[in-house]
């Protein structure tokens, strides 16, 4: 089999002609001339403060130490003021220096009174958190204690005929009033007083249960108990 020869093209780019530049003049900017500016002089005349030199200073501070003149004969006479030392401060002039002896004290007390005080704060502090808050929390806690309230017991009694509102509490039995719609009365009770089903215990009897309508049947039914039952109850609630 005969392989043919590949054939490369030549490069296109060597026959695209050079490109053709032109001469651009120079910006206009460096043309201008250089804008001037004044600026004033920034020194700033500060004020000339005299200090003693630290010779000076330790000059003052601590006086020179006098040469021990010969024992005299002791008069009544009293010694001789020396002048305390002086510093001289600019602007306000010469000025005493306080004795040396006050200020050492006074600043021995200090630190001795700094150091009582926070003694004292730390020893308080502790015993606060160690003795005094267990101590007041004990105290001011309230025992929660249940107090047990025995509510009323309103009775809805079957008289054969209407119906007999009783109603039983700890201080004794007292009738209320006879009614001939007893369904209608409760739900007057109700509408009047919110908490009537819970502030009383209410019972119904259970014959009773044939003069309501079948949705208070159904609204009423945890209320209906038996006459047996009654008797048990009562006697259990009111029991010492």
């Amino acid at each position: 089999m005969r392989i043919k020869p590949v054939r490369i093209p030549r490069n296109i780019i060597d026959r695209i002609p050079a490109p053709v530049t032109q001469s651009v003049p120079p910006p206009v900017t460096t043309t201008m001339p250089k804008p001037v500016v004044d600026v004033p002089n920034p020194t700033i005349e500060y004020p000339v403060i005299d200090l003693p030199t630290r010779e000076e200073f330790e000059g003052v501070i601590i006086p020179p130490k006098q040469e021990e003149s010969e024992p005299k004969d002791p008069t009544r006479d009293l010694p001789p003021v020396k002048p305390p030392p002086q510093v001289n401060l600019p602007v306000v002039g010469p000025v005493d220096l306080p004795p040396v002896g006050p200020l050492i004290t006074a600043g021995a007390t200090a630190a001795v009174t700094a150091v009582v005080a926070l003694g004292a704060s730390i020893f308080l502090a502790q015993l606060k958190e160690k003795f005094l808050e267990p101590l007041v929390k004990k105290m001011g806690k309230k025992k929660n204690k249940k107090i047990k309230v025995k509510k009323p017991v309103i009775h809805y009694a079957d008289n054969g005929v209407g119906c007999d509102v009783f109603e039983y509490s700890v201080k004794g039995t007292k009738y209320l009033q006879r009614v001939e719609n007893v369904e209608m009365y409760i739900r007057d009770q109700v509408e009047i007083s919110s908490l009537y089903e819970y502030d009383n215990k209410i019972i119904i009897d259970d014959s009773l249960s044939e003069k309501f309508t079948k949705e208070g049947q159904k609204r009423f039914k945890k209320y209906f108990v038996p006459g047996k039952a009654i008797l048990k109850k009562l006697s259990a609630k009111f029991s010492f």
